[in-house]
């Protein structure tokens, strides 16, 4: 997966290790400096972390990651207390919180905003960082420097959380059932309400037509949401054409669908993001879609424009890959196929400070189409942790590892007929017959479960049971593969 904070970008790549690069005054490359990183730089992986990464999180100038093993790490801008270790200093390595201010419990996911964090744990969700609007769902506006548990009381006592996401002035969670909370700033609610909200607080099931939400993303200002059905929703600010809906509205303070339901040429959406200003959407197809802020070639169609309504990136920018995960900066975005390349486009170098755009390429010119990052520069290495085996190669290794399929039971004949049995069966075949015209028989099984783990992977644990955060790293739930 990818993630996008201001001027600086963050992947995990297949083997679980992290790569960084952009702007680095905060420490946020990760690598015990705070100078700029113009090409991608690997902060750490298995061997550093304990196990392999499987979930990172940007924010304005900080970042978060989530291990295999359920562990936490926080690393960039400290100054509001984002990163949880209870004082307000920034951390230029990457620096794991301690299981225990977490009451022991492995973390699920994590989610970054601006300036604060919302973490999802097997107990419950716990934050930290900058308070005001109540961002920070405790019932006050007081900023926190050590992650504090949210009491399952504001949720339901009956309700399990199994996603979050974290905006500038607001937060979202996500229940088993499909229900969600939204806290802090009033405008960005989506309750039509007039005041804050520091505590979460349920928005009412109609309000996706009963729709079972799965998905949430949050912007500076803007939430979009997915349900279980590919429908998207969307509310906030409008101001750029952030919420894909076309009209003169500038806010919305109650969510609304965005389309019709062939906007997205007739395929559900799987997953979407949020930048500052612009939303990516991607459909089932693997098709990207974006809108809102065009500043800067920020939504890859070829110019600076705004697009108030969702707009279609052409696929050949991909080299007619599918896209699987997408992610949204200040000033750039960034892309992950099928095949597990990442492409960037968006702002170039910052004639202010001489800070990189985060974009990753060997130059600091702007993009203002989707650019491919030579894989060399990331060791080789496929973007992401959902990579499945192809059907016609999954199809090759089933028939060479099974007898045949379907030959449980005899085929069935007419009456009076005779049934036909595979020769295996029958014992007049060896195991690997090479008549079959099957090269996978004759592998060893140990070397066919290696072949199935290098084309197919899936993150460990409970990240790759929750169908919103599957989606989040660019899988579906029918795409799992046991090796």
């Amino acid at each position: 997966m990818a993630a996008c904070g201001h001027r600086f970008t963050v992947v995990v790549t297949e083997p679980g290790d992290v790569f960084v690069w952009g702007g680095g005054h905060f420490g946020q490359q990760g690598l015990n400096t705070r100078e700029h990183q113009l090409l991608p730089a690997c902060v750490g992986g298995p061997e550093i972390f304990g196990a392999r990464m499987v979930i990172v999180a940007a924010g304005g100038f900080h970042l978060a990651g989530v291990t295999a093993d359920g562990k936490l790490l926080t690393w960039g801008r400290g100054a509001e207390g984002q990163l949880g270790h209870g004082d307000l200093e920034d951390r230029l390595r990457p620096d794991q919180i301690g299981r225990e201010l977490l009451s022991g419990w492995p973390v699920i996911m994590v989610a970054c905003g601006v300036s604060h964090i919302l973490v999802l744990t097997v107990g419950g969700m716990w934050t930290c960082g900058y308070g005001q609007y109540g961002l920070l769902g405790h019932g006050d506006e007081t900023d926190k420097m050590v992650l504090t548990q949210v009491p399952a009381e504001h949720f339901g006592r009956s309700a399990q959380i199994v996603m979050v996401a974290a905006g500038g002035m607001h937060s979202l969670a996500v229940g088993s059932e499909g229900g969600v909370w939204t806290w802090g700033c009033k405008l960005y609610l989506g309750h039509n309400i007039v005041q804050d909200r520091h505590v979460p607080t349920l928005l009412a099931g109609e309000v996706f037509d009963g729709g079972k939400a799965v998905m949430v993303a949050a912007g500076v200002a803007h939430t979009v949401v997915v349900t279980s059905k590919g429908v998207v929703w969307a509310w906030g600010s409008n101001h750029t054409g952030q919420l894909g809906i076309a009209g003169p509205e500038q806010v919305m303070i109650e969510p609304a669908r965005m389309g019709a339901e062939d906007r997205f040429g007739g395929s559900p959406v799987r997953m979407v993001s949020c930048g500052y200003e612009h939303t990516l959407i991607v459909t089932e197809e693997g098709v990207l879609w974006l809108c809102g802020a065009g500043e800067n070639g920020a939504l890859g169609l070829s110019d600076i424009n705004d697009r108030r309504v969702p707009t279609r990136v052409d696929a050949q920018h991909f080299g007619d890959a599918k896209v699987v995960s997408a992610a949204g900066g200040r000033f750039h975005s960034a892309a992950v196929t099928e095949h597990g390349s990442l492409y960037t486009w968006g702002k170039g170098q910052n004639s202010h400070d001489a800070s990189p755009a985060g974009l990753g390429h060997d130059d600091t010119r702007t993009k203002l189409i989707p650019t491919c990052v030579a894989p060399h520069l990331l060791q080789g290495a496929r973007v992401g942790r959902c990579h499945r085996l192809l059907p016609v190669n999954a199809l090759a290794f089933a028939m060479g590892t099974h007898a045949r399929l379907g030959s449980a039971a005899p085929t069935s004949s007419p009456a009076g007929g005779s049934s036909r049995r595979s020769r295996r069966l029958e014992g007049k075949a060896p195991a690997a017959d090479a008549s079959t015209g099957c090269a996978h028989l004759t592998m060893p099984g140990e070397l066919v479960q290696r072949v199935v783990e290098a084309c197919a992977s899936w993150p460990e644990g409970q990240a790759g049971e929750i169908e919103g955060l599957v989606w989040l790293l660019g899988g579906m739930m029918n795409d799992k593969v046991s090796h």
